[in-house]
This record gives C-alpha cells, sequence and structure tokens, in this order.
C-alpha cells in the first residue's frame, strides 16, 4: 500500500472497493510475469502454453493486456 511491501502483486493507494487501480504498477507487475515465462522457455525450454500462472485476477489481466 503506497509502497509499503505487502504480499499483493500490486500497489493500492488504499483498500477500499472504491479506490482507483494503480495502472503503472498493474503494469509492472505483467512485465514481471511475463519475464519469469520468458526465462521458463530460454533455460528450461518450456513453452508459454504450457506455464500456468496463478491468482485469476493476474492471469486475466496479464492475458488480456
Amino acid at each position: 500500500m503506497n509502497g509499503v511491501p505487502v504480499t499483493v502483486w500490486f500497489d493500492r493507494p488504499e483498500i477500499s472497493p472504491h479506490s482507483a487501480e494503480d495502472i503503472v504498477s498493474i503494469n509492472e507487475m505483467c512485465d514481471y510475469l511475463e519475464g519469469l515465462v520468458a526465462q521458463e522457455w530460454n533455460n528450461h525450454g518450456i513453452p508459454a502454453d504450457r506455464i500456468i500462472v496463478g491468482k485469476n485476477c493476474v492471469f486475466y489481466f496479464a492475458a488480456w493486456r
């Protein structure tokens, strides 16, 4: 929350259903996940269509992007 380390994938200004999403940190999280998938392909030959990403909201946003 506002840069304080927490166990979420992206930053939030506050915990509230009315709080705006921090698109910059969400995009950073997606870039990070894409890098992890690319690393598995490059280092181990595992194709992206064989990799499962947990946390449905993260997966759906990354796929939609």
